[in-house]
């Protein structure tokens, strides 16, 4: 019996040891948020909070890790939670902040932070280095005020490593080169386990071009642990880049995809390492992999918008855009961060099933991010090659709103033909309503003629355009000195005028200012019709005008 006992106990004894060697702890969670392994990260925290429900540090992180993959209602559920669970412990207010900057609440935000600093003891930096954290880390970021607490956080500890790390991301962002190096590098060689001070240092060595030298770094990182996830990923992007930069080399692309499947085998392909895939197929322009991988995703979770996103932009691109018109409106519906790039994938969408509203779309793109005024240009264009004249114009007139545009006078004179084409395809009595086309017309015409005062066909629109707007039976001749000024830019060159386009324009502007001038000045009436049969015999106009004056 004694020695069943014993056996018994041991087996216990062995039994507990067991189970606290396969424990997980807050560390073995912050190592898995490190390496970007979120799902695993959460699984983690969700078994602490269950088994510690009075930590408010194990709420904290769970909440941080859906503020990192972009769930900010279950962010503040957590924090929320912990701050139940643990009223006295400091950073869920912190975290509870970092929520308000993300709705873009910064007196709120102020109150959870100050609420989360006055329960810090004397020697705790840890708010301090969490708000600075989250004025980086948040849609609008503040990187002064992110700076300035660190800095604080800095007074108080200076041998942390994670705050010198912080700071190099604060500097970053606020685009500040040689600090965000230098605290990048001090973060490293404090902590030579902190990887991704080391990362970063790579990263640096990126936005300088020195894609050989950036490899290098991201490849010592592997030497360390060849296991760690984001070196893979950057590696990728790096070598996206290097391809961009020598008009994407296939073989580069496919070195990025590469390290790329590497990165999502180490991150268990959860939705967040997924979606960062995604959003890596886009930058390298392969649509088919992307619309295969946004509908896994799309069978995984349904919630997120930004799935949605991925399915808009590959249909478009792969000539689906039905489905890219509801994908895109289905993301629209569930997210708060629409960018210019949504609209104007879903304005192109909507202009190849002949969806008008394609333009109220497209204008939202613009009021967005203006500089989508600009390729709006070609989207014009080819409205106006199918003749679709009053489409055209509505683009155009988005179009040149961008004044930095390089195409503006391009623009403004297309714009011009194609109101002055759309009304001219109206009948009459549509015609007669329509008037103010014509202004619209004139007014790029003109703007035309002032950024380019020598483009002939400037002033043979703005004088057809004149020539429509005045009275048939009572001219005041508003056509007049635009016809003048084109027939005294195409006669100046003698090249110019044998060009047949022109020689049958200079007809057309000849017989309008003979037929303006048959009943205030006879003599220089004859003298245009007769330049039209000097340049053009075959011309029946002319000689039709001249025998009504006697001639």
């Amino acid at each position: 019996m004694k020695v069943i006992r014993r056996a018994v106990q041991a087996g216990l004894v062995m039994g507990m040891i067991g189970t606290a060697a396969f424990a997980q702890n807050l560390g073995d969670a912050k190592k898995a948020i490190d390496a970007e392994k979120y799902q695993q990260a959460k699984t983690i925290l969700k078994k602490l909070i269950a088994t510690q429900p009075a930590s408010g540090e194990n709420y904290f992180y769970l909440g941080n890790v859906y503020l990192k993959t972009e769930y900010v209602d279950s962010a503040k559920a957590t924090f929320t939670k912990g701050v139940s669970a643990s009223n006295e412990y400091p950073l869920n207010y912190v975290g509870l902040g970092a929520v308000d900057l993300h709705a873009n609440n910064a007196a709120s935000a102020k109150t959870n932070f100050d609420k989360a600093l006055s329960l810090a003891k004397k020697k705790d930096y840890t708010p301090y280095l969490y708000i600075g954290k989250a004025y980086t880390n948040n849609p609008k970021p503040n990187y002064a005020a992110a700076i300035e607490n660190l800095e604080k956080a800095k007074s108080i500890n200076e041998k942390d490593a994670e705050i010198f790390l912080a700071l190099g991301d604060a500097y970053n962002g606020d685009k500040k080169n040689s600090e965000a190096y230098s605290a990048y590098r001090t973060a490293f060689d404090m902590d030579k386990n902190l990887l991704r001070a080391k990362i970063e240092l790579g990263k640096t060595l990126i936005r300088s071009k020195a894609y050989n030298e950036a490899t290098n770094e991201f490849n010592a990182v592997l030497a360390t642990n060849p296991d760690y996830a984001p070196a893979y990923r950057e590696l990728a992007e790096a070598y996206y880049l290097w391809a961009k930069d020598n008009n994407y080399e296939v073989a580069k692309i496919k070195e990025a995809l590469k390290y790329y499947g590497k990165y999502m085998d180490l991150t268990d392909r959860s939705i967040e390492s997924r979606m960062r895939y995604a959003d890596f197929l886009i930058l390298a322009r392969e649509y088919s992999a992307l619309e295969q991988e946004a509908q896994e995703m799309a069978k995984i979770d349904k919630a997120n918008p930004r799935i949605y996103r991925y399915l808009g932009y590959s249909a478009f691109e792969n000539g689906h855009f039905a489905e890219s018109v509801t994908a895109l409106k289905e993301f629209m519906a569930k997210s708060e961060k629409v960018i210019g790039q949504d609209y104007y994938y879903l304005g192109r969408a909507q202009l190849q099933l002949g969806d008008t509203s394609a333009v109220s779309t497209l204008a939202k793109a613009i009021a967005t991010d203006s500089s989508y005024a600009e390729p709006l240009s070609e989207l014009a264009k080819t409205q106006f090659t199918e003749k679709k004249y009053g489409l055209a114009a509505r683009l155009y007139e988005l179009a040149i709103t961008y004044p930095q545009s390089k195409t503006l006078v391009y623009d403004n004179f297309y714009l011009g033909m194609a109101h002055y084409f759309d009304y001219a395809g109206k009948d009459a009595a549509t015609q007669k309503a329509s008037r103010d086309i014509l202004v619209k017309a004139d007014s790029a015409f003109s703007f035309v003629i002032q950024k380019s005062p020598t483009t002939p066909d400037s002033y043979l629109y703005r004088a057809r355009v004149n020539r429509l707007l005045d009275d048939d039976q009572n001219s005041k001749g508003l056509m007049v000195p635009f016809y003048e000024k084109f027939i005294e830019i195409v006669s100046a060159k003698p090249e110019a005028v044998a060009d047949s386009r022109n020689k049958r324009n200079l007809a057309e502007a000849y017989n309008n200012l003979g037929a303006f001038y048959i009943r205030s000045n006879q003599s220089k009436a004859k003298d245009y019709f007769n330049k039209t049969i000097q340049l053009d015999p075959t011309n029946t106009y002319a000689p039709e005008a001249l025998k009504s004056l006697g001639n």
